[in-house]
C-alpha cells in the first residue's frame, strides 16, 4: 500500500530511497522469521540460518544503497522526497526499517546479547538519520536537500533535537534505573552542548 501511494505522488519506484527502505523491512522481517523459527530445531534448522542470513545480508544491502547512493544530502540517483513535512518519502525509507529491527530485538527473546546490540545500534543510527533528513527537509524543502549548504536555523534545529532526544534518554534512564540510558542521554546532551560551541556561536557575526 505505501508503495502504491509513493509510486502514485510520482517517485521512481525502481531506485529512490523509499523503495530501497520498504524492501530492506520485508527482508528484516523474513530473516527475522527464519530466526524465529529456529527454535523449532529439527533437520531445517541449517537451511533457516542460512535463509536467515541471506535474507538480513539482502536487507543491509538495500539500507547500504539507500543510506549511501540515494541518500537525498548526496547527488545519487533516486534521492528525490516526495510529501510533505514529517509524511513523506523519508519515513519509509529510514524510519521505517529502524523500527522493525527494534522490535524484532524485543519479539526474539532468546537472541544472543551482543546481536541484540548491534541490530539496535543500527536501528538507533537509522533513526537519527531519519530525524536529522526531517529538519532539513522541513527547512529546505525537496529541492534543498543536498549538501554542503546549512543555514543557521536548520543548525539550531539539530541542536534543539539533540537536546530533547538527550532529555528523553535521561528521563527513560531514571524511570527504569538504567546506566546505560542515562550515559547515552548525557552523551547525547553533551553532544549537543559541544556543537553550540564549536558550531553555531562559531555562525554567530560579530561575536
Amino acid at each position: 500500500l505505501m508503495f502504491r501511494m509513493i509510486d502514485s505522488w510520482g517517485g521512481l519506484p525502481t531506485a529512490s530511497h523509499w523503495s530501497f527502505g520498504l524492501n530492506a523491512t520485508i527482508w528484516i522481517c523474513l530473516g527475522f522469521a527464519q530466526v524465529r523459527r529456529m527454535s523449532l530445531g529439527g533437520a531445517l534448522r541449517a537451511l533457516r540460518i542460512g535463509l536467515a542470513v541471506v535474507f538480513l545480508a539482502l536487507a543491509g544491502l538495500e539500507l547500504f544503497v539507500a543510506t549511501s547512493l540515494s541518500n537525498p544530502l548526496f547527488y545519487g540517483v533516486g534521492g528525490t522526497v516526495f510529501g510533505p513535512p514529517l509524511l513523506n518519502t523519508l519515513m519509509p525509507a529510514y524510519l521505517l526499517p529502524a523500527i522493525v529491527p527494534y522490535l524484532g530485538t524485543r519479539w526474539l527473546g532468546d537472541m544472543h546479547r551482543l546481536i541484540r546490540l548491534a541490530l539496535r545500534t543500527i536501528s538507533v543510527a537509522l533513526a537519527a538519520l531519519w530525524l536529522g533528513l526531517t529538519i532539513r527537509h522541513f527547512w529546505r524543502g525537496a529541492e534543498g536537500m543536498r549538501l554542503p549548504q546549512i543555514d543557521q536555523p536548520e543548525l539550531y534545529s539539530y541542536t534543539v533535537a539533540l537536546l530533547v532526544v538527550g532529555a528523553v534518554l535521561f528521563y527513560r534512564s531514571l524511570a527504569s534505573n538504567s546506566p546505560m540510558l542515562r550515559k547515552a542521554g548525557l552523551a547525547v546532551i553533551g553532544l549537543a552542548v559541544a556543537k553550540v560551541f564549536l558550531i553555531d556561536i562559531a555562525g554567530l557575526g560579530g561575536l
